[in-house]
């Protein structure tokens, strides 16, 4: 996610455009603010984040609402402009749906089972934004005004903690379903992969996949630090592609390649180290966020063997035809070995 300089003429662009957007829909901007804020007369953009994916750009936006009887609003509103805008808003609609039946399962777990006391530091209530508004002639939909929210990738906290928040995002997103997967949705991943993998390790993950208990109804798609949102007392996720009934695995390895990605990006001019990066995600990334999903909802009985490295190493593959060659062929490689050497699985069997 990029934060655009407040001082730049990009800024003071998107600033008209994004004020024009929120003075049109204030009216549905003020019936989700908790407080009596009369008419939005002007908003002040503090900080734009914004970032580009499949869907389209989506911006995060920090703003102080002037408002005729609270004065300034503090808070931050996610604005979307959608390559496909139907499909955003169905699943942006989906999604709060979704995550309110989460937050309700969630309420009758906590009655039978006491949450350890490292979840009980991150927020209870989990949610998504809901859409307010839908502009058809610039493809925009707005999501609700939140107070306090920051993306957990900007969030000032230690690296334990990013982790460990992702993990219970994540566990608390998925639930705690058990059910089979159909390897058949998968075909076209292990398609693919045949272009790089022998053919006797996409055999096995496909036997460890037909084992699996780790199905749930919707797995986000895009689960990214960027795509969670994080206030003192609540958790958001937005820009969900809500993929259905896949594997839980799929959403926790897809976030760790998307980081891992941004981590070779950063550090190709210097040169990647597979090894000792490889040895850092297995003993620091992944324990931390398996650590805190694990504490969230039990998982222990679905799998024959975690499919985390397969996870990990397919999205590495998939992302690496988004890159110029020479990162292109160091996310390759580490993707294969993640396939092949079963890293993840070697260490949790220890």
């Amino acid at each position: 996610m990029s934060i655009i300089e407040p001082d730049s003429e990009k800024q003071k662009k998107i600033h008209e455009r994004v004020r024009s957007l929120i003075l049109q829909s204030s009216d549905k901007i003020t019936q989700n603010i908790q407080i009596t804020t009369g008419r939005i007369s002007d908003t002040r953009l503090k900080e734009i984040r914004s970032y580009k994916g499949a869907g389209g750009k989506t911006y995060v936006i920090e703003a102080a609402l002037s408002t005729s009887l609270a004065g300034e609003v503090d808070g931050g509103i996610v604005i979307k402009f959608a390559n496909d805008l139907e499909a955003e808003v169905d699943n942006a609609m989906k999604l709060a749906s979704l995550l309110t039946s989460r937050q309700t399962d969630w309420e009758k777990w906590k009655k039978n089972h006491e949450p350890s006391s490292r979840i009980r530091r991150f927020p209870d209530r989990l949610f998504a934004p809901e859409v307010i508004h839908v502009i058809p002639e610039v493809k925009a939909l707005i999501l609700e005004f939140l107070s306090g929210f920051v993306p957990l990738l900007q969030l000032t906290v230690k690296q334990a903690d990013r982790w460990g928040y992702a993990g219970y995002a994540l566990a608390r997103l998925h639930g705690s379903e058990r059910q089979k997967i159909s390897v058949q949705l998968y075909k076209p991943i292990f398609k693919l992969l045949k272009t790089c993998i022998e053919e006797k390790f996409l055999n096995y993950w496909t036997e460890i996949l037909a084992q699996s208990l780790g199905g749930v109804e919707y797995i986000h798609g895009d689960s990214h630090l960027s795509n969670i949102l994080v206030s003192p007392n609540e958790i958001a996720w937005i820009d969900a592609i809500l993929l259905p009934q896949l594997d839980r695995m799929d959403d926790v390895g897809y976030i760790l390649s998307h980081a891992i990605q941004e981590n070779v990006a950063t550090n190709i001019g210097f040169g990647v180290d597979d090894s000792k990066l490889i040895k850092s995600i297995t003993r620091s990334w992944v324990p931390l966020i398996l650590t805190t999903y694990k504490q969230t909802y039990d998982i222990s009985q679905l799998y024959s063997r975690l499919p985390l490295d397969f996870f990990i190493g397919s999205h590495l593959i998939i992302r690496a035809g988004l890159w110029e060659k020479e990162i292109a062929t160091v996310l390759t490689r580490l993707g294969q070995k993640f396939i092949y050497e079963m890293p993840i699985s070697n260490m949790l069997l220890e």
